[in-house]
């Protein structure tokens, strides 16, 4: 790229000074010595625009001098493209203090050009051509200037959307570790509580029960502390440090079976459909559908009726994935809201579905219990058409 704007700047450079001879250079009225000096002042000083986008303060004043010195050993040629263009590099480019200042500067060669204009016309129409010229090449001047601050503006409005764009992606990837971390820590929590409580009613009637319910409850922790570690590693990758980072794969699907095993240690009955052919999921796709069924799962468990069945179906679809946690019969005078629960559950879940490219709904049910059901997007090849059902109890 970098290449591709000196080759560009060499050939503006070239056109301009050909151009600018061809308009601005008196050819008639030049001596035998400046039919060659003539263009050769004019290379000389149209060189520097090669760099004119590393060092747009030089290259004005080298242009800027190369303009006032014209007037004096080459009265037969007035250049103006190049102190344009260098004024334009400068505008686009420089703070507006140093650009109005540069600005300022270039109506000094305004006058001359309209000196030099005026002193070739008639007698009686120097004064006409004099004020006709000072305003043609202000007008110049100022398009020239205009024209660079305009694009000075546009690149800081690049900038700041730039910016603001990544912000925004910076509060996305927080909030989507919030919801993470909800998810690990309601699930693992309302676990371990439903596990301590029946750990604590058969302490002593049943002391091998209540050793294996808290051995379940240290696996929990185990589980949630691996989860949180691999969302601290994401945390260290997004803030730059990706040599740092847990190496651990994404949740998804194939992690379902260990999920419903320690729900299952807590004395619930969760069962387990999937109809279809499983297809692979792209990696946030798959994650959703695993945070989706964790924490209607998790709510499933904190509300619904302990001697009744939790069911959870994964129907495999040639364009989608269709998820539904049923649970049935809650209670009719619970609290509004359990006192593990951030609130945040199922707001998390239709967020996680809807940037999966899915939805989600969830509502109450005619016998009291309450529905789940997510549509994911399948991306991966369509399942066969011999569809096999399975069922986990």
């Amino acid at each position: 790229m970098r290449r591709q704007q000196v080759a560009l700047d060499c050939v503006i450079a070239a056109l301009l000074c050909a151009l600018d001879l061809y308009i601005s250079w008196y050819y008639e009225t030049s001596d035998s010595f400046g039919r060659w000096a003539t263009p050769l002042y004019a290379a000389v000083g149209y060189l520097p625009l090669v760099w004119r986008r590393r060092f747009p303060g030089w290259v004005f004043i080298w242009m800027w001098i190369h303009s006032l010195l014209a007037w004096f050993v080459r009265p037969d040629y007035v250049p103006s493209l190049g102190l344009w263009l260098a004024l334009y590099t400068l505008a686009a480019r420089a703070s507006r203090s140093r650009a109005v200042l540069a600005l300022l500067a270039t109506f000094m060669h305004v006058v001359l050009n309209a000196v030099s204009n005026a002193a070739d016309a008639r007698p009686d129409m120097r004064v006409t051509t004099f004020l006709i010229a000072i305003i043609v090449v202000s007008m110049d001047v100022v398009a020239a200037f205009a024209v660079g601050r305009w694009a000075a503006w546009t690149a800081h409005r690049r900038r700041i959307e730039a910016d603001e764009a990544a912000a925004e992606a910076v509060k996305e990837e927080r909030r989507r570790i919030a919801r993470d971390l909800h998810d690990v820590v309601a699930h693992a929590v309302s676990l371990m509580v439903l596990q301590a409580a029946g750990a604590a009613r058969v302490l002593d009637k049943d002391p091998p029960r209540a050793a294996e319910a808290l051995r379940h409850i240290d696996d929990l922790g185990q589980q949630a502390i691996v989860e949180l570690r691999r969302m601290l590693g994401l945390l260290t990758e997004s803030a730059g440090n990706p040599d740092q980072a847990v190496t651990q794969p994404l949740l998804g699907l194939r992690n379902l079976p260990g999920l419903l095993q320690r729900a299952r240690a807590s004395g619930r009955q969760v069962e387990l459909r999937t109809t279809g052919d499983r297809v692979p999921l792209e990696p946030g796709v798959d994650l959703s559908a695993y945070r989706i069924v964790q924490e209607a799962l998790t709510n499933s468990l904190r509300y619904a009726d302990p001697h009744l069945p939790i069911r959870v179906e994964l129907s495999w679809q040639t364009r989608k994935l269709e998820i539904r946690i049923r649970d049935h019969k809650r209670a009719a005078h619970r609290p509004a809201r359990h006192p593990l629960s951030t609130g945040q559950g199922l707001i998390g879940m239709r967020e996680r579905a809807i940037a999966a490219g899915g939805s989600l709904h969830a509502g109450t049910q005619l016998d009291g219990g309450y529905l789940v059901a997510a549509d994911l997007p399948v991306t991966g090849p369509p399942p066969r058409t011999s569809a096999a059902d399975e069922k986990e109890n």
